[in-house]
């Protein structure tokens, strides 16, 4: 054991008028244990480090800056097993420090060999923190085999930058992020390509990308061994060809399809029939669409298309009474930190402010399109702002002085210069 990790035990120990047996006997480790560990017989491990500092009273991670030395074997190399233990720990509890010192120690170790297998390990600590959910705490460790991995070909790169990609996706790191994905893709494992090229067609889907989308579900398709990469290929050829100007019979034909992948798919068929239906002008399908999806737990994705389709029914008093029977989805839709939830839920505030128009709260229901053309804008999502800005021209006569400045000031913002692309002035 390291003598001044040694020494602060004992401190604590005399300041308890503790022996090794009391030890012992409030840590729940065994006496041989805590003596063949005290007289440098066997080292100390995480665990009863972890049990020590809890036994006196002390936070985990007291002395974790004294254990690093422990981390290396006699030959001055790491410990596989306490290193990345102590790695692990340190990740998900935030010892920045500490973190950055041990993993600095193995980047610097001259042996090539050595150095690779240190970020191997690197790898099997990030991979094991990003399937227990912690993205965030892996990231930085993707990041070093992403920039210190001697092959910048090998799997661990590739698969690295597929789950840095994953973790920014949805942020303004993104699209560099995606960039880099789509370069190493071809070096990854069958199965992490699948995971790909299904998450960039999710990406791209909330982005109302359907070029894209479609691009890389039929590449989807193509590759995908499991049944349910293989159906949501399917499911999202089928929402972009709807916007891309394809006919109903064939977006009605690429549903017909999953719908004999699985149990699963063939239930979310039922409901994407009348989405499409809906999608094509077919609104009369919105009762039969709010009958089969009103039990269901992703209720909150079709709520925004049935209030829309009401309104464009002029059956007003149906989209209100939907609006005030859902009102705790609706809820949980605004305050969600879920991304997608968010950005239904901009769908739902587009399609209010239709409604509001419609039975002529116009001062309401523009300063509601103002403000979800400005939010959809700063998103990226063009389909969404052009459909925005077409329902404020429909409605432009009703613009107050305030809102006519407003308007005018998205439109001259320096973040939405580009607004002449979807062609209104």
């Amino acid at each position: 054991m390291n003598q001044i990790l040694l020494y602060e035990f004992l401190k604590l120990m005399e300041e308890k008028n503790w022996n090794k047996v009391d030890l012992a006997k409030h840590s729940g480790i065994h006496i041989s244990d805590i003596s063949r560990v005290f007289n440098n017989k066997k080292p100390l491990s995480l665990h009863y480090l972890d049990a020590l500092t809890n036994t006196f009273g002390l936070d985990e991670g007291t002395f974790y800056g004294l254990y690093i030395e422990l981390c290396f074997n006699q030959n001055r190399y790491l410990d596989k097993r306490r290193s990345v233990a102590f790695i692990y720990k340190c990740a998900i509890n935030g010892f920045k420090v500490e973190l950055e010192f041990i993993i600095t120690v193995m980047l610097e170790e001259k042996s090539k060999t050595i150095r690779t297998k240190n970020l191997q390990n690197l790898f099997q600590i990030a991979e094991k923190l990003f399937l227990e959910g912690k993205e965030k705490e892996a990231l930085p460790l993707y990041e070093i085999i992403i920039h210190h991995r001697p092959d910048p070909t090998s799997e661990e790169v590739a698969i690295s930058y597929f789950r840095k990609y994953y973790v920014n996706r949805l942020t303004e790191e993104g699209p560099s992020t995606l960039v880099h994905v789509l370069e190493y893709v071809s070096y990854m494992p069958a199965d992490f390509q699948e995971l790909t090229f299904l998450w960039i067609t999710a990406t791209y889907y909330m982005l109302k990308d359907w070029e894209k989308v479609f691009h890389y579900a039929k590449r989807l398709e193509k590759i995908a061994k499991l049944d349910q990469h293989y159906g949501y290929a399917l499911v999202y050829q089928g929402f972009a060809l709807t916007r891309l100007s394809h006919s109903l019979k064939e977006v009605l034909k690429v549903i017909d399809k999953y719908e004999k992948v699985n149990q699963y798919f063939a239930d979310i068929a039922i409901g994407n029939r009348f989405v499409a239906r809906i999608d094509f002008g077919e609104f009369q399908y919105a009762d039969e669409y709010y009958k089969w999806l009103k039990d269901r737990e992703d209720l909150f994705v079709g709520l925004p298309r049935i209030i829309e389709a009401y309104v464009k029914l002029e059956r007003f008093e149906c989209a209100c009474q939907l609006l005030k029977r859902h009102e705790t989805e609706i809820f949980e839709m605004a305050n969600s930190s879920n991304l997608y939830q968010r950005q239904l839920y901009l769908d739902y505030c587009y399609a209010t402010a239709l409604l509001k128009c419609e039975i002529k709260d116009y001062k309401n229901g523009l300063n509601e399109l103002i403000d979800v053309a400005i939010k959809v804008k700063n998103a990226g999502i063009l389909e969404k702002f052009k459909k925005c800005l077409l329902a404020i021209w429909h409605y432009r006569g009703h613009l107050t002085d305030g809102l006519e400045e407003k308007y005018m000031q998205m439109l001259s913002d320096e973040k939405n210069n580009d607004y002449k692309e979807v062609g209104i002035v």
